[in-house]
């Protein structure tokens, strides 16, 4: 084999190589394009379904209001709110956290809240990333 058909066998396989990685490009627009048409419509018949919805809702509540204006008003019973008292559960807390604290000092929790695990991972990812 010379070298002139070196170099046209090479052309010939970056030719092909190009056409198909193009062909390759070309099927996963063509894919991309047919599943956003499929959620387009998916999106359209849910939100054909809920103007529906709230069509029927807002009949149903003109009906009800039509109801209520012609029955009597009857006074509605107070509702008792829960109240959570977290206190004990800051105690048990604060107990766990003295029997196994090492040093003699007073442990004194001001204040408890919730953390996500989100931000305790990051907070992890960004300290711990060296």
């Amino acid at each position: 084999m010379n070298f002139g058909s070196k170099i046209v066998y090479g052309a010939q396989v970056t030719a092909i190589g190009l056409v198909v990685v193009f062909l390759g490009l070309a099927i996963l627009i063509g894919f991309i394009t047919l599943m956003a048409q499929v959620f387009k419509r998916i999106d359209a018949n849910k939100s054909a379904k809920a103007a529906e919805a709230n069509r029927a809702a807002e009949a149903a509540r003109a009906a009800e209001a039509a109801k209520a204006a012609a029955a009597p008003v009857a006074q509605p019973e107070p509702v008792a709110e829960e109240v959570t008292d977290d206190s004990e559960l800051i105690a048990v807390i604060a107990a766990a956290i003295a029997a196994f604290a090492d040093s003699d000092k007073q442990l004194v929790v001001r204040k408890v809240r919730r953390v996500s695990g989100w931000n305790r991972a990051s907070r992890a990812e960004q300290v711990y990333r060296f």
